[in-house]
């Protein structure tokens, strides 16, 4: 069975990965995301390339395979990260692993599961 919308190719059952990463600045203030990309260094690279356009020193914080990622920080520039198979699981982790007070999701993001 193939739903529509999707390529002519894909048949049912037939999975295909998808990557996805955000980057950061030291600070967590500056940040950018990928999603949906064949592979985990073209996600990681495009994440860089949206958190560079407006700011420098930016790193991958995290990437991820068929799932979400979120960044939590706080206004004293603590960064918490994290990745699930839901965006409210990788939002939760995220802010635990900030670890201080005062820390609140910045931006989240999921890749398609399957085609």
């Amino acid at each position: 069975m193939v739903t529509s919308g999707l390529a002519g190719n894909a048949a049912w059952g037939q999975w295909r990965d998808h990557y996805g990463a955000i980057a950061a600045d030291p600070d967590g203030r500056i940040w950018g995301y990928a999603y949906d990309y064949p592979n985990r260094e073209q996600a990681e690279r495009r994440a860089l390339e949206e958190c560079s356009r407006s700011g420098s020193g930016c790193q991958v914080q995290v990437w991820f395979k068929n799932a979400c990622g979120a960044l939590a920080t706080n206004n004293q520039g603590n960064i918490g990260w994290a990745w699930a198979d839901s965006r409210e699981l990788a939002e939760t982790q995220a802010v635990s692993a900030c670890s201080t007070a005062g820390c609140q999701v910045k931006t989240w993001v999921c890749t398609t599961r399957y085609e």
